[in-house]
């Protein structure tokens, strides 16, 4: 009986790709995750402040909300 994995990785010079099984994450907390990575990925390559990266992450948070909220009304 083979396996299924939950995620398999690939990587090139230039791009990553994942390719996850959907049982794994939903899809609204997957975004949000990606969204993190990419905020962590900026604040690595800017000389950004701690303080402004804490608004950064708020207004994120706030957009992503926005997105969300009508799955809760």
């Amino acid at each position: 009986m083979a396996t299924v994995q939950p995620y398999q990785i690939q990587a090139t010079n230039q791009e990553v790709v994942i390719t996850l099984n959907r049982s794994l994450i939903e899809p609204e907390k997957l975004e949000q995750f990606l969204d993190f990575l990419m905020l962590k990925s900026i604040q690595q390559k800017s000389q950004l402040l701690e303080e402004s990266t804490e608004q950064l992450v708020s207004e994120i948070d706030a957009a992503i909300w926005d997105k969300q909220k009508h799955l809760f009304e």
